[in-house]
This record gives C-alpha cells, sequence and structure tokens, in this order.
C-alpha cells in the first residue's frame, strides 16, 4: 500500500461527477474538489483506518477490488471497479449482535481518492456532483439486489451463468464470437461470489464450458455466447452432456437458445 499523499483533481479524474454542473461553475468547481490518492497493490489488506469525521468514502479511480465480508467462516463477496464509492465500515463494537468482519481484496492495481473531511466541506457549493454519487449509490444498490436474488437459484450452473451476465452488463465488452468479460476471476473468487464452495465452481464450469455458453479465453476473460438468461427461461445440466432448454410454455424473446 502506498503512503505518498499525492492529491487528485476529482471531477477531471471522474468526468461523468462534471456532467451537470454549468460551464462557468466548472473550472472553480475542478480546482476546488481535490482529495487525497491512495494507490492498492493486489492482494488482501485491511480496509484503510483514515481519519472518519466527515469522511464520505473512497472513490474508486482505477482497478477492482472485491469487498469481502466474513460471517461464521464464510465470505460474501462484492465485485467493485471505477466509479463506485466505498463507504467507511464502522468499527465493530461490542454492543454488535453478529460479529463479522471486512476485507479488500484488491483483484488488480487500485488507485483510491479519499474523499475526506475536506472534500465533503467543499462538496456543499456543487450538490450537482453530490446527487451524482447518490444516483450510483442507488445503481450499486440495485446490482446488489439482483446479486443476492441470483444467490437463490440452483442449480450452481445457472447461478454462474447468471453471475457472469449480470457482471457484463457493467463490464461486458460486445465482440462478434460474443460478450466478453475481461476480468480473470478465479475459482475462488467465482465461489464467493456465488456462495459455494470452490470445488463445487469447477465442476459447475466444466459443465458450462462443455455447452460452449461459457468460454474461458487465454488471457483469462470470459467468452459468453447465447443470449442473457431472463426470468421465464428454464436450464437444465445433464451430466453427460449439459444443454440449455426453453421451458414448452417459454417463446418469449431474450430466452436461452442452445448454442452449437
Amino acid at each position: 500500500m502506498s503512503l505518498a499523499r499525492q492529491t487528485v483533481r476529482v471531477l477531471e479524474a471522474d468526468r461523468e461527477l462534471s456532467l451537470r454542473i454549468t460551464p462557468e461553475q466548472l473550472n472553480e468547481a475542478r480546482r476546488r474538489l481535490v482529495a487525497p490518492v491512495r494507490c492498492l497493490s493486489p492482494g488482501i489488506c485491511e480496509v484503510p483506518d483514515d481519519d472518519l469525521h466527515g469522511h464520505l468514502g473512497y472513490l474508486i479511480l482505477d482497478g477492482l477490488v472485491a469487498h469481502d465480508l466474513v460471517l461464521a467462516g464464510n465470505i460474501s463477496t462484492e465485485l467493485l471497479g471505477e466509479g463506485d464509492v466505498i463507504e467507511p465500515s464502522p468499527r465493530a463494537g461490542d454492543e454488535m449482535l453478529v460479529h463479522y468482519r471486512v476485507f479488500w481484496h484488491v483483484l488488480s492495481p487500485v488507485r483510491l481518492a479519499i474523499l475526506d473531511g475536506a472534500f465533503a466541506r467543499a462538496l456543499v457549493q456543487w450538490p450537482q456532483v453530490m446527487a451524482t454519487l447518490l444516483e450510483r449509490a442507488g445503481r450499486r444498490t440495485l446490482r446488489m439486489e439482483v446479486h443476492q436474488a441470483l444467490l437463490q437459484l440452483s442449480p450452481v450452473e445457472t447461478r454462474l451463468l447468471v453471475l457472469f451476465w449480470h457482471l457484463a452488463e457493467r463490464w461486458g465488452r460486445v465482440t462478434r464470437q460474443g460478450i466478453v468479460l475481461p476480468l480473470a476471476l478465479t475459482h475462488q473468487v467465482l465461489g464467493q461470489l456465488v456462495g459455494c464452495r470452490r470445488a463445487s465452481v469447477t465442476t459447475a464450469l466444466k459443465a458450462l464450458t462443455h455447452s460452449r455458453v461459457v468460454i474461458r479465453t487465454g488471457d483469462g476473460s470470459w467468452l459468453l455466447r447465447g443470449d442473457p438468461p431472463d426470468e421465464l427461461s428454464r436450464l437444465r445440466w445433464d451430466h453427460v452432456e449439459p444443454q440449455l432448454v426453453r421451458s414448452s410454455q417459454v417463446r418469449g424473446p431474450g430466452s436461452i437458445s442452445p448454442v452449437s
């Protein structure tokens, strides 16, 4: 973890935050909305222990973080990337009835803007920026709700397939071959994302890759083929010949078709 205290003009590093500011105010906002920068190397680390007084959180400028919450020996993971704000975690106290710990698993080099008290005070003059940050928080909440729902799916193959498409909404890239998801996620991290053990993920991925709906590329990315699943799709995974089938009642657009 870098100890150097560089600074960044937040509106220049994250241009979406400046879109609602009038041209007359933009230069002043760029000059005033400055935050310290912290860089993190790949690996597992404790949540940074910055001064939390008036602290809005950490804005991810670059990189990918797995936000891990450990509860009763199990790890629940949320993937966070560019543009996300990680709120400062409250310090655990003895009065808590359910004890847990939070770690950050840095999956690729990360650069953070520390939205500290000074930044928060300067932000009062530009509520447009705060409105954009709140909208992002709302989108993140919706993603977490979808993620929570997909954890109820079975079998694991279905859970993984829906997870891949869920992640592709944000990180996917359209190609002629299909949707490329450029996230080199290990089986361990995938297991944490879908709430099952690594061995189960390995078995499920074999079924997915055998059916050719998901292909692991040479650089560690994932290629998604066919159509994204919808809520009426029915998936069957046979041990001998995994395949996608459509329910006799389902004929709507968006249902998953077999991929040859």
